[in-house]
Order: structure tokens, then C-alpha cells, then sequence
């Protein structure tokens, strides 16, 4: 068997478990010393189990790669990413990404230029995938869970 790491909401914290004998993923939900309950269960056939993690303000069971996002839990969902994109945060109504961006590369010479700029854009995206707005900055989450922008 395989954890996630898990993720803290609403007093109750939440992992994932893959079972690779019963070919099955399953979410937990777990109050300390008091709780745990079984909140979601997937087949292996139903998810990409490449960085398939707990995201969100809400628990959201999601998994992404340099092409597509998916979210499998509360609600299904996806829509293509750009190789720079990180799927980072979901709110009620949106889906928050981080996106790399890099600037003054030299292809030919694998090298930087004297232009050269790095740095992250916070891009938000309907549950369709259609952005909404883009901003220069990060998103960062706080010891208490919640999220800012820098």
C-alpha cells in the first residue's frame, strides 16, 4: 500500500491510500484518535495515478501531468495544461495554476541571455478550463490553511 500526503480541512484530515492488490484508491477522511471514514473509492482503471494528490480549499482528488488535468473527486472534471503549469489550488468556482515562465533562454546555445527573466504567474481557470485572469506571483498557503498570493 501507498499514503498521500495528507491534507488538513474542515478539523478532519484526509489522505489517500492506494491498494495495489485490490487495485483501488481510496480518500479518508480521519479525526484523530476518534474517526476515520471512507469518503471516495476509485479503481485503478478510473485514475492516473501520476501525481495523484489532495488539493483545494475543499478536498479535491486530482491528478496532472505536463498535458491534461483531472479531478476526480468531489466532481469530475479536466482540461489541457501547458508543460509550465501546476495545478496549485480549487476553490468553489475556479482552478488556481502556477505557470513557470521563462524569458531570454538561448535555445540554440542552451544558455541564458543577458535578458534573461524566470519567474511564476498565477493563473485562474473555470472549471472548463478557460482562463479567467493571470498575475504575476505565487501562491503560498498558511500555517492555519489558508491561501495568499505573493
Amino acid at each position: 500500500m501507498i499514503y498521500s500526503k495528507p491534507a488538513y480541512d474542515d478539523r478532519f484530515y484526509y489522505f489517500l491510500q492506494a491498494d495495489y492488490g485490490l487495485k483501488g484508491v481510496t480518500l479518508y477522511k480521519y479525526f484523530p484518535e476518534k474517526e476515520l471514514e471512507e469518503v471516495a473509492k476509485f479503481s485503478l482503471d478510473e485514475v492516473d495515478l501520476y501525481n495523484l494528490q489532495i488539493v483545494g480549499q475543499k478536498v479535491h482528488v486530482i491528478s496532472q501531468n505536463s498535458e491534461v488535468f483531472k479531478c476526480y473527486y468531489p466532481e469530475k472534471m479536466s482540461f489541457a495544461l501547458n508543460a509550465n503549469e501546476t495545478v496549485e489550488l480549487i476553490t468553489d468556482d475556479r482552478v488556481i495554476l502556477e505557470a513557470w515562465i521563462e524569458e531570454g533562454w538561448d535555445d540554440e546555445n542552451d544558455c541564458a541571455t543577458d535578458e534573461y527573466k524566470f519567474y511564476d504567474k498565477v493563473i485562474v481557470k473555470d472549471f472548463d478550463g478557460n482562463t479567467i485572469s493571470e498575475e504575476v506571483g505565487s501562491i503560498h498557503q498558511a500555517a492555519d490553511g489558508t491561501y495568499w498570493m505573493a
